[in-house]
């Protein structure tokens, strides 16, 4: 006893000293993070940036160099994977990065919430230093790029100092070339005779090896081929500045460079069209199966010096009426919250420099913004592949910025209504532009941009909710006060209310409070970029464009319907049989139990991951099940995520769900073996069948689980998010925009935290009301044995 005792107080006195040394180890690590370690004076600057293992090694060489040259500098780097996402959860947490770097499509979006440092005035005293002069050596467009005045980039206060960029180009394999007797393009090509090539180089297919004559990226990149045939996505105004309320998609030159691309997809089938799950281009093209593969920029170069198998090089963009290119490039910025712009400027200053642009330049992932090292030896003549690679600055000089308005749905509505077009083949061009047209009409149309809206009385709100928490507490005090029982009762009850008020502490604090946030929010239009305080309050005004002019929304909700009609059933009676199943007494049942349940507890990700092999087109395990059985009949497997995905898309992921009813079937299970068998026994006196049985004595006794799992089931149809977001990110068009998906989407990437939070309360009142009706409803069917 006595040794059981001392092992006790052990390995309490183990615990207590583990929760310390945490507690200690993360304070001292917080503490020298944020420079409270560092002697006085020493300025603390945080970096954000991403976590590419090559270019953070070349990151970590530059701050060590800084730190070394500047010793009252200390550099706190942040890294991510997901880049774009923990710069704006950091924004939105009001913690910036002091220095991170931007690209500049996303500078539209943290210039108008004032959340960038504009630097013309250290720029201007950086060039008017000794050694300055090598803030003129940026290529004049790149400067423009960090330029914006509030309307369109080009122009207005500057924000940021080029890193690197690269032009677009296409990627050839001169091999294939070589095959079809094609001379490599090198001075520049048409787009007939890009048909021309493609088709003569896809002839080179044998039945065990198929083809592609190329490649067209039109992702992000459908711009470049409309500027090569003269076409514009908006018009001018008279000043000759961006009208983003002018589409101009109907015109003859997007019309001419759409058709080009549907064309040489369907038509003539000698450009690669990657649809559903299936081998993307670029995978082609590195196992050389591609004669030309882009638009693509300078950041394909590191993967495709890792080719052995066929030789390759770059060669300019084809054109119609003038040659184009789109120009990318990001800059390092500071952050208009920083308390050390001296410091940030001074950092930026170094990363941006010629030091930190021959550093990167040495990754081959983009070009240095500094002409002097982009045209050097250093650059163009590095020995390794590309051998053209002065094609890329050749293409800035007809090189371009994309304009884009700020309301980023516009690249959503382009996306999903193109590819239904592009990718499907559903649509004309001209169908697809006036799809495109019409969504960008409503959404200017609607009352969150038409209106001046004030600001949210954040304060007045703050009394009012303040004064309603004091009351509410005096009251629901007073009432135990005056309901107290005995007095040893009362110090019983007075212990439990304090071993359960850390949970309501953390419920009231975690839960109601963001809910009742979020039911505030839903009547503002805020972006969680910018500080709360400047959210503008718009009444109903996000529940009246969800329902007239979001076209997604009525989407989202038609797909998470389809799939909730098909997966509550199926997965019901599914685990219940399976239950059935499992109830039996044979040998090694329980190992079948195991077997059945343990797919439920797969996380997420990990079960997305297995089934896009699953549902592969061309290799997935699926489809070369089915396509035996089915070719028998004249039919093929569906392309479930791709040109069938309008009706395919949704079953697939119910049969993604049927994977784990392992944890309906246990709960079935457990029902199962607490029915008395006496109820069983006397069915079978009365004369009942197997199947009488089942139905009289089986599922009224199980009425009451399978009601718990139907409700649980319902709810949780309506919140599936994590695969479509992985697999399809909503996609084709918006054939798995599932409600969750879709709010996630207007909170995180276009940036409309109150029109998201509206949609949240909006799926909360439903399936509230929802369950109430099914509770309701359930007092007709289901048996609870102790109320009878």
């Amino acid at each position: 006893m006595r040794i059981l005792q001392a092992c006790r107080y052990g390995l309490g006195v183990l615990a207590v000293l583990i929760t310390v040394w945490a507690f200690v180890h993360v304070g001292v690590r917080t503490a020298r993070d944020w420079g409270l370690t560092e002697p006085a004076g020493t300025v603390v600057l945080t970096v954000l940036h991403y976590s590419g293992s090559e270019e953070a090694e070349v990151l970590r060489r530059l701050l060590d160099r800084f730190e070394a040259e500047h010793p009252h500098i200390r550099i706190r780097p942040i890294s991510a994977p997901d880049y774009y996402t923990k710069l704006q959860t950091m924004f939105a947490g009001d913690a910036p990065p002091d220095v991170f770097y931007l690209n500049y499509n996303y500078l539209p979006q943290f210039a108008e919430h004032e959340l960038l440092l504009p630097i013309d005035d250290f720029v201007e005293r950086e060039r008017n230093r000794p050694g300055g002069e090598w803030v003129d050596d940026f290529y004049p467009q790149l400067l423009d790029a960090f330029r914006y005045d509030g309307h369109q980039i080009g122009t207005g206060p500057l924000f940021g100092l080029p890193k690197d960029f690269s032009t677009t180009v296409m990627y050839v394999n001169l091999d294939l070339f070589e095959r079809a007797g094609l001379p490599v393009p090198y001075d520049g090509w048409t787009w007939d005779e890009y048909e021309q090539a493609m088709q003569q180089i896809a002839e080179l297919s044998t039945p065990g090896d198929r083809i592609y004559g190329g490649v067209l990226v039109t992702a992000g990149l459908l711009r470049n081929i409309v500027w090569s045939y003269g076409g514009e996505f908006f018009g001018t105004d008279d000043e000759g500045r961006i009208d983003f309320h002018d589409l101009r998609l109907h015109e003859p030159g997007v019309q001419s460079a759409l058709e080009m691309v549907r064309r040489t997809r369907f038509e003539q089938r000698s450009v690669f069209n990657a649809t559903g799950v299936a081998q993307d281009g670029g995978e082609l093209f590195y196992s050389g199966r591609v004669g030309a593969i882009g638009p693509l920029g300078r950041w394909m170069t590191p993967r495709y010096r890792a080719i052995s198998s066929f030789d390759w090089d770059v060669v300019p963009m084809p054109h119609e009426t003038s040659e184009a290119s789109i120009i990318f490039t990001v800059a390092w910025v500071a952050a208009a919250q920083t308390e050390h712009p001296e410091e940030a400027f001074e950092f930026i200053r170094y990363l941006s420099g010629p030091e930190g642009q021959a550093l990167n330049a040495e990754l081959g992932l983009a070009i240095p913004a500094l002409q002097s090292l982009a045209e050097s030896d250093a650059f163009l003549d590095d020995g390794q592949q590309p051998s053209n690679t002065a094609a890329f600055l050749d293409a800035l000089s007809h090189g371009r910025l994309m304009q884009n308005p700020p309301q980023r749905q516009f690249e959503q509505i382009l996306e999903s209504r193109m590819s239904e077009s592009l990718q499907l083949g559903r649509t004309t061009p001209a169908q697809a532009a006036a799809a495109v047209a019409e969504r960008w009409d409503r959404e200017l149309a609607s009352p969150l941009r038409q209106r001046d809206h004030p600001l949210m009385p954040w304060t007045t709100l703050g009394w009012v909710f303040g004064v309603a928490g004091v009351v509410g507490a005096v009251l629901v005090v007073g009432y135990l006060y005056r309901t107290r029982p005995t007095s040893i009762a009362w110090r019983e009850e007075r212990a439990g209310y304090m071993f359960v008020m850390p949970w309501i502490a953390g419920f009231v604090l975690l839960t109601v409070g963001p809910v009742l946030v979020a039911a505030m929010l839903s009547f503002t239009q805020w972006s969680a970029l910018a500080p709360l305080e400047t959210a503008r309050f718009v009444g109903l005004d996000n529940f009246r464009h969800m329902v007239g002019f979001d076209g997604t929304f009525v989407t989202s909700v038609w797909v998470t319907l389809y799939f909730t009609f098909l997966v509550v059933p199926v997965g019901q009676v599914l685990a219940l049989a399976v239950a059935l199943l499992m109830h039996q007494n044979v040998p090694g049942i329980a190992v079948f139990r195991t077997i059945y349940f343990v797919p439920s507890v797969v996380t997420g990700v990990a079960l997305a991951t297995l089934w896009l092999w699953i549902f592969n087109t061309e290799y997935g395990l699926l489809n070369n099940l089915l396509s035996p059985a089915l070719g028998v009949v004249g039919l093929r497997p569906p392309d479930w995520f791709g040109v069938d995905a309008e009706v395919w898309a949704v079953p697939a992921f119910v049969l993604m769900s049927l994977w784990g009813v392992g944890g309906a079937m246990i709960i079935y299970l457990a029902g199962l073996k607490s029915i008395p068998m006496s109820l069983y026994e006397a069915a079978r006196v009365d004369g009942a069948s197997p199947i009488r049985q089942f139905f009289a004595v089986t599922l009224p006794m199980l009425s009451p689980l399978i009601f718990f799992n139907l409700v649980m089931g319902l709810i949780g149809s309506f919140q599936v998010f994590t695969h479509a977001y992985v697999m399809t990110g909503g996609g084709p068009g918006d054939a798995t925009r599932f409600y969750v998906l879709n709010l996630y989407q207007q909170a995180f990437e276009l940036h409309n935290m109150g029109y998201a939070s509206a949609l949240a309360w909006v799926l909360f009142i439903f399936l509230g009301g929802l369950t109430m009706a099914l509770f309701y409803w359930s007092r007709r069917w289901v048996y609870y044995e102790s109320m009878r």
